[in-house]
């Protein structure tokens, strides 16, 4: 990865996983940065900027378009500003923004829509919001809350459904908390939790609907290496191989060609927080 960064969100489009944003070392400065790798050729290349620079964004991929969504400032401000990008023109647009300013926020698309779910609002109040944007309208509506307010979660979907994992909430105690959503009824159910509390872990669906998590923070800060699989059929998680680097407070993940596992980027220790480049990928069969 051309800039080493934590704090970012990934979207795949195209056979390409985008890299959104995210916090440099030191000085924890929110990045407009905009990176894409090709799994085929195994090279990354840097692409136009957003228009606002943010840490912890949401993103999401929807009919071809690259969804940046809410964040912070290097500040700390929360940012309710949306904004995609076209990879066929090159160019960014502004979109309908937030109903709610809001950093350490996750998203996941589904059937044309997107679903964000969380994050810190500009209070510092850990959110239990599901809000859903429709590019077609370009605009949102509210869905039912999350049983659990919480931010730094990673939100996935699966056989329908969308899973929220991990977190942590207002007083930085990490989560296991996983709950789906079932858009048909607007309902959440509660599902077996994580086997290790954490926030921000690397998560993605594979092709056959199970969700591989990986890395993550615990609420000192240290990186995990654990990576954990769940099985929504058997409502049970069963781990695998640890990472080779242990990653924390954002690393983000994503899926190619249904069973391929990447794990790009977030922290590498826990007091000083030293944003990586370091990217690694696994086959799930």
């Amino acid at each position: 990865m051309p800039t080493a960064a934590g704090g970012l969100a990934s979207a795949t489009e195209g056979g390409l996983i985008f890299a959104l944003g995210g916090d440099t070392s030191g000085e924890a400065k929110s990045l407009d940065t905009v990176q894409a790798y090709n799994p085929k050729t195994n090279r990354w290349r840097v692409l136009a900027p957003m228009s606002t620079a943010r840490a912890m964004p949401g993103a999401a991929s929807v009919a071809g378009q690259i969804y940046a969504i809410g964040g912070f400032t290097t500040a700390g401000d929360a940012l309710s500003t949306v904004e995609s990008y076209n990879p066929r023109t090159g160019r960014w647009r502004t979109d309908a923004p937030l109903p709610v300013a809001t950093g350490q926020i996750t998203a996941a698309a589904h059937a044309g829509r997107i679903y964000a779910l969380g994050g810190f609002d500009e209070a510092g109040h850990a959110l239990a919001t599901l809000e859903i944007y429709d590019p077609s309208t370009n605009a949102w509506t509210i869905g039912k809350p999350m049983p659990t307010a919480r931010a730094l979660a990673q939100a996935t979907w699966s056989g329908g459904h969308l899973y929220a994992i991990g977190g942590t909430d207002a007083e930085g105690n990490r989560l296991g908390v996983v709950e789906a959503y079932d858009p048909q009824t607007n309902t959440w159910q509660t599902k077996a939790p994580l086997p290790i509390p954490r926030a921000h872990p690397a998560v993605a669906t594979l092709g056959d609907g199970q969700i591989i998590a990986a890395g993550g923070g615990t609420k000192t800060h240290q990186p995990l290496s654990d990576v954990e699989l769940y099985t929504p059929s058997a409502n049970a998680w069963q781990k695998l191989t640890p990472l080779l680097q242990a990653s924390s407070g954002g690393p983000t993940g994503a899926v190619v060609n249904g069973d391929v596992f990447y794990v790009i980027g977030g922290f590498t220790n826990g007091t000083n927080l030293h944003a990586s480049r370091f990217v690694e990928a696994t086959t799930v069969r």
